[in-house]
């Protein structure tokens, strides 16, 4: 086991709704790169709800606002 973990946040602004066709390529590929980052070397946890990724938690009052968190 390593002698620490490296975690990693990452917050961004969505261009549009989560909904919306200018967003879809990006909504559409997370369950592709999430399943990518789970096999890859070193991987420990990340942040997710029951749906398998973080883009329902909405930490701050503005909706366009998405996070990612992972170790």
């Amino acid at each position: 086991m390593a002698a620490f973990d490296l975690a990693q946040v990452n917050i961004g602004r969505l261009r549009a709704p989560t909904d919306d066709p200018l967003v879809a390529e990006f909504m559409n590929g997370l369950d592709e790169i999430n399943a990518l980052a789970e096999r890859s070397p070193g991987f420990v946890w990340r942040l997710q709800t029951e749906e398998g990724n973080a883009t329902a938690l909405r930490p701050y009052e503005d909706d366009s606002i998405l996070i990612n968190l992972s170790t």
